[in-house]
């Protein structure tokens, strides 16, 4: 068994495995074991077909794939020194770790939101970014539920960005789990962040699962993947996402102090 093996036997079979068991605690504990406790909480009060979701996994399951594959050609590019990756942390600092952590984050959403704007361009979409909205309503099988285009497209930046910017290893594994847990919440289909939330500070900053489910149902604004920021910079927005998120919790509200005097 060559050198490499272990890693090729790792991406190809963990990085998927890894998908599938953040997505599937968040689907079983969501749409069954809390289906009815937590409905009030769903965004769009329908399910989608079971032949959706079938489409979302197995989507999904190929970008994992892809994934997969671009992950072990990083650790080729690693073994052969074509990258600025490093193991020891005292090489630039602990400073310099946590901030190429959450500067990675930022090239990441600033990337995803220019290249999911191109996405929505006529002559991109109905080719390639329409799989990923045939989730009207989607739930988190509909993360990576991309065409295979468009899953090179978010993960080919990587083996680029690790060529000019030195990154540790630990840096790129936090990442992958971020972004792997956000989408989820994003596509989830429940909100479960508190009322007036969008007012506050972190608010302000951080999008939510409804911000996103927005995005899905309109096709036309809120394109980020982590924060707002993008989105308020050029404008994209949805004008009423602070109403609507607002109104949203005011039912939940509502609908909650209904039960408790029934």
């Amino acid at each position: 068994m060559s050198m490499s093996a272990p890693y090729l036997v790792y991406a190809l079979f963990m990085i998927p495995a890894r998908y599938f068991i953040i997505a599937g605690f968040f689907y079983i504990l969501f749409y069954y074991l809390k289906k009815d406790q937590w409905f009030y909480l769903k965004i769009q009060k329908k399910f989608p077909s079971k032949k959706i979701i079938v489409s979302e996994m197995g989507y999904s399951l190929l970008t994992m794939i892809i994934y997969s594959i671009i992950a072990y050609v990083i650790f080729k590019m690693y073994w052969l020194n074509y990258t600025l990756l490093y193991t020891d942390i005292s090489k630039f600092g602990s400073f310099y770790f946590i901030f190429s952590t959450v500067l990675l984050i930022f090239i990441h959403d600033l990337y995803f939101y220019a290249t999911h704007r191109l996405m929505h361009h006529r002559s991109i979409y109905r080719f390639v970014h329409r799989v990923h909205h045939v989730s009207v309503n989607p739930t988190p099988w509909a993360a990576f539920s991309f065409h295979p285009i468009e899953a090179i497209v978010t993960i080919i930046w990587i083996p680029l960005i690790i060529m000019v910017i030195p990154f540790h290893i630990f840096s790129i594994a936090f990442w992958a789990l971020y972004m792997m847990l956000f989408n989820v919440i994003g596509h989830l289909g429940y909100e479960f962040f508190p009322k007036r939330f969008v007012d506050s500070f972190i608010g302000k900053i951080f999008f939510t699962s409804l911000f996103h489910n927005i995005h899905h149902s309109t096709h036309n604004c809120n394109y980020g993947l982590y924060f707002i920021l993008w989105d308020r910079i050029f404008r994209t927005i949805n004008n009423n996402y602070k109403k609507i998120y607002n109104d949203f919790q005011e039912n939940i509200y509502q609908n909650r102090s209904c039960n408790v005097s029934k």
